[in-house]
């Protein structure tokens, strides 16, 4: 399978890039061991393989794209991981106990709908580990329609990111990050100005750490959830 830009494929692209991806997975196997795990947009399928060596009991893994879900079974398919074919927006089938769903957000026209659908998939005390992309950092003053970007159809800030999950029904909502800018590249006229020119994207940053000291992350990774 090819790598297009946005769909990881293990060993195809650069020692940031894939430390980027693995590390979101890598994260979310703390929360795994014992659950019932859906991983949403889950393209080649290796983060659903790390999430079942975690110690998930079972795993789906869902993507749009039948080559990916073909690369998935050819190479990381077992009897307690299951890859289906679907479009990540209409997907509404089951109850887990963890959601994983990285950098699908921003793909999405039916975002709101994407959230709800997750949170009526999630059992009782369930919880949904998700990433985006930051505008603030990687799209700083631009409208929707001029992300940088152009496989996203659109990017959050962090209160428009926390607002959209509090709306689709989560209560209660842990803020991780990647890549942690200072606190003054919160002014999007100085995140412009000075993103390119500050290295904070390293293989170190790209762990995904708790946001402290008003940090700003290139990646939310947010944890959600109603009884955290």
């Amino acid at each position: 399978m090819d790598f297009t830009g946005e769909r990881f494929v293990p060993g195809s692209a650069s020692g940031l890039l894939e430390a980027e991806h693995v590390q979101r997975y890598t994260f979310a196997t703390n929360y795994a061991k014992g659950k019932s795990v859906l991983d949403i947009a889950c393209g080649a399928g290796y983060g659903s393989y790390l999430l079942l060596a975690g110690g998930a009991t079972r795993v789906i893994g869902v993507d749009i794209s039948a080559e990916a879900i073909q690369f998935a079974n050819d190479h990381y398919r077992s009897d307690e991981i299951t890859f289906v074919v679907h479009d990540a927006e209409q997907f509404k089938n089951g109850k887990y106990d963890m959601i994983t769903s990285f950098e699908t957000l921003e793909h999405l026209d039916k975002r709101q709908q994407f959230l709800e659908n997750t949170r009526s998939m999630l059992n009782e005390h369930g919880i949904l580990i998700m990433s985006t992309p930051n505008k603030l950092i990687t799209s700083p003053m631009k409208s929707p329609s001029e992300i940088r970007n152009t496989f996203h159809t659109y990017e959050y800030l962090e209160k428009e990111f926390v607002s959209a999950l509090q709306k689709a029904g989560f209560t209660r909502i842990q803020k991780f990050g990647q890549h942690a800018y200072p606190w003054f590249i919160r002014n999007q006229i100085v995140s412009r100005l000075l993103r390119r020119h500050l290295h904070y994207d390293t293989l170190e940053t790209a762990q995904v750490r708790p946001l402290i000291n008003n940090a700003i992350p290139r990646y939310f990774v947010f944890i959600a959830g109603t009884g955290l």
